[in-house]
């Protein structure tokens, strides 16, 4: 079966998935699935470290409210005697066709704090491509922040084992700031804050997944648990209590973006106010989350390969194209430096707009060990993702 594309779901996938439970999902908790009310104390220590910087978002134009969402809070400053607090949630609303092309100041926000406290928010950034968005608010009093925490999935493979290890290793994307370790089987859990009567927070725990994600976009990792709509922007969160992620809404999982890219793209932005994505033209997938028959062609061929992200695809024209990488290779360098994941190579081209890179790259189909090197392109608004929203329709 082919991978489900997240950004482009289709009325004849959502017709054979039979699901017909979330067409009023704005308006249910997540304990609409019984497996959700029944939580360990494990996942109700780490929700209730994090519930203090859950909010709820309510969207509208004029009088009409028109989409709900979950936030979360990740700063808050004393500015001239008030509290400034900045909340992290999805840009969703901002692409809904009958409202994608008012500007977000002809939005009305609201945003419920944890104690049912209704605030007034401004959007002061927002990221169509990674469909993320921050909302400004002033409380009277100061605001807890959640902690955030980037993520290593990246798993290192013996081939000629058949065995894959963890590796130990840090990463300084802010002073004391260390990679959480995950891998597939992890508990991770999805949090949002529900907007009616008590608003409550909402969980829904579920195993981090990477051997059979079916997602059609490197950038997004998933959790196996269900959520509601309202959830949306909401956080994913590790067992001490720790944001790892930015939730989106399916029908069959919880995908959700990682911290990694969420930190630097809004520490990014308050220093530049603008960002172009890198693009490469490429999906990629990691080298032990690959099909094994694929994997079997690999390692015959270099039975000693450890890392690595096998291209699925290229994009014809592309400057991955154009440099003369082709679907099946075997991207284990760039830079001069390994490449052991989707989110590490993602990491390692974020500034690389318009730069030229240097890679290697292992391709079995002739037993080579190829170095090349390419212009890394930019992201332009005809090439933004196309997310699917939740409309009249059930998409996500």
């Amino acid at each position: 079966m082919a991978p489900i594309n997240l950004w482009r779901l289709t009325d004849d996938y959502l017709h054979l998935s039979g699901n017909s439970i979330s067409q009023n999902s704005f308006h249910s908790r997540f304990t609409f699935l019984e497996y959700n009310t029944y939580t360990d104390l494990s996942v109700k220590n780490a929700a209730l470290a994090v519930a203090p910087s859950v909010v709820s978002i309510i969207f509208s134009s004029g009088e009409e409210k028109f989409f709900w969402a979950s936030g979360v809070v990740i700063e808050c400053d004393n500015v001239n005697g008030a509290f400034v607090c900045v909340i992290l949630t999805s840009a969703s609303p901002l692409r809904l066709d009958a409202y994608k092309n008012c500007l977000p100041g002809k939005f009305k926000v609201e945003v419920i704090l944890p104690g049912g406290d209704l605030c007034c928010g401004d959007i002061i950034a927002y990221d169509q491509h990674f469909n993320i968005c921050a909302i400004e608010i002033e409380s009277t009093a100061p605001l807890p922040t959640a902690n955030l925490r980037c993520l290593d999935d990246s798993i290192t493979f013996d081939g000629s084992s058949g065995h894959s290890s963890l590796e130990k290793k840090t990463f300084e994307l802010r002073p004391h700031s260390n990679l959480f370790k995950v891998f597939p089987g992890d508990t991770l859990v999805a949090l949002g804050r529900f907007h009616g009567e008590s608003f409550e927070i909402m969980t829904a725990p579920g195993k981090f997944s990477v051997e059979s994600c079916r997602l059609d976009c490197e950038e997004l990792l998933r959790v196996n648990c269900i959520t509601t709509k309202c959830g949306i922007g909401g956080p994913m969160i590790n067992l001490y209590g720790e944001v790892v992620g930015i939730n989106f809404y399916a029908q069959n999982c919880t995908p959700f973006l990682p911290t990694n890219v969420v930190c630097k793209w809004w520490e990014h932005l308050k220093r530049c106010r603008e960002y172009d994505p890198p693009l490469l033209g490429i999906q990629v997938k990691r080298l032990f989350a690959a099909v094994v028959d694929k994997v079997e062609k690999i390692v015959r061929e270099f039975p000693d390969i450890s890392n690595g992200v096998i291209v699925e695809k290229v994009t014809p024209g592309s400057p991955a194209a154009l440099a003369g990488i082709c679907p099946n290779d075997v991207i284990v360098e760039l830079g001069g430096k390994d490449v052991r994941s989707c989110l590490e190579l993602f990491e390692m081209i974020w500034d690389k707009a318009g730069k030229r890179v240097d890679l290697v790259l292992l391709r079995a189909s002739n037993s080579a060990r190829l170095g090349l090197s390419m212009v890394v392109g930019a992201v332009h608004a005809d090439q933004l993702h196309s997310w699917p929203l939740p409309e009249e329709r059930d998409l996500w």
